[in-house]
């Protein structure tokens, strides 16, 4: 204690001087901004999304919002960001709003996936954009949209671009060329988008089509740009097409992100071989290598789906139990959180260590500057050495006080 009072009396006597009080206040500066910078949250760069179709529940097993909402619970549970959620139907079973809410609860971030005929099963997308197509769509959209202008954690609506692809719509592929290319067309999708947005809320737009097959027009108003480059080759993640897919939308200056890549196991007979592996555990570590790459690179990646749908792509089982591709990548995004806790704690660490010496050597080399001439030869060298030691045991002091706040 009397060392302290001692240490105490030789900071008042530094106080005198101005030059002394900017540098103690310096040194408080620097440790309160190392202890701000250690309360920080910070989040992995990229957010990792699952899609997830509440109708395909419905489909097979009624309207069951109970088992909705364990969904979405074990969806964060994995270790999701955010969940992708197709659209269709939760406006006739009223879903809307209970979607929402129970995802904000569980700290689950939104993006709603939506499409004007729903996959060519509501409507021909052959005959969009014909008024009866472009007014249910917006019905269903406005109750979407107002819901969910009143929740933060929703970050996009994604609207897709209807293409009429010629094995299903029935026409040839030039006249589906035609489609994507008129005026019609992308003025609807414009008018769609601006709709979309006058609820406050951010809508992109989204395609289906591989760019250099089906080479979409940029929409001015949307805010971004969804793409599924899911792989051509099996048992590949096909890096170089994801990258491709992505570099055509990037020239128009927007965001792009992956709003739909997956793996299947089985696929209907009438559908296109993409995504396909060969087996369950060669889509286990296709997941990891994806996840792996396409964080890197994009701020939104997603996963596509919770449970098969039309092909094997799930992650769970029907009964809700998860398959080995689920383990696997709950695994990542669980060792993803360790990583980016252990890297965050090691800066914590080397801030700590550079902002504490920058500060000794700061404190010894004014104590002697000023203490030359101020201080008695026969008293010079043992004071400045009790000053040095005390600005030390003060920083050290703070610098524990963070250490305990911030672990």
């Amino acid at each position: 204690m009397k060392l302290l009072l001692n240490l105490l009396g030789e900071f008042m006597d530094l106080a005198k001087s101005f030059a002394c009080l900017g540098l103690t206040f310096l040194l408080v500066l620097s440790q309160l901004s190392f202890g701000f910078c250690c309360f920080s949250g910070g989040q992995p760069k990229a957010l990792v999304f699952l899609a997830y179709s509440p109708y395909w529940f419905q489909y097979f097993k009624g309207n069951n919002w109970t088992q909705v909402a364990r969904d979405l619970e074990l969806i964060k549970l994995m270790g999701f960001d955010g969940v992708r959620i197709h659209y269709e139907y939760v406006v006739e079973l009223g879903l809307v709003e209970r979607l929402l809410e129970c995802t904000q609860r569980l700290g689950l971030k939104v993006i709603w996936a939506t499409h004007a005929t729903y996959w060519n099963n509501k409507f021909p997308t052959r005959d969009f954009p014909n008024e009866t197509i472009v007014q249910s769509y917006k019905a269903e959209l406005r109750i979407i949209a107002n819901a969910s202008s009143k929740y933060s954690h929703v970050l996009y609506i994604s609207v897709f671009y209807p293409i009429p692809f010629p094995a299903v719509a029935g026409i040839t592929y030039e006249e589906c060329l035609q489609r994507i290319s008129s005026a019609d067309f992308n003025d609807a999708i414009k008018d769609i988008v601006a709709y979309v947005k006058s609820f406050g809320v951010k809508c992109t737009v989204e395609s289906e089509g591989i760019p250099r097959d089906f080479p979409v027009k940029f929409i001015e108003n949307a805010d971004g740009y969804g793409i599924q480059p899911f792989s051509t080759r099996k048992d590949d993640i096909d890096a170089q097409h994801i990258l491709d897919y992505a570099a055509y939308f990037e020239k128009s200056g927007k965001e792009v992100f992956i709003g739909e890549y997956g793996f299947r196991t089985w696929k209907p007979a009438h559908h296109w071989d993409f995504g396909m592996v060969s087996c369950e555990a060669t889509k286990a570590e296709l997941i990891k290598q994806y996840f792996e790459f396409a964080s890197s690179r994009f701020e939104i990646i997603t996963y596509f789906a919770m449970y098969d749908g039309d092909g094997g792509w799930g992650l769970v089982n029907d009964d809700g139990t998860l398959r080995l591709s689920g383990w696997s990548a709950s695994q990542w995004l669980h060792s993803r959180e360790k990583m980016f806790e252990t890297e965050r704690a090691f800066n914590h660490l080397v801030i700590g260590v550079i902002v504490e010496a920058v500060a000794i050597v700061i404190i010894a080399t004014f104590t002697a500057v000023t203490y030359k001439r101020t201080m008695n030869p026969s008293t010079h060298n043992s004071r400045m050495m009790r000053i040095i030691l005390g600005s030390f045991y003060v920083n050290r002091l703070l610098g524990i006080r963070l250490d305990i706040l911030c672990p």
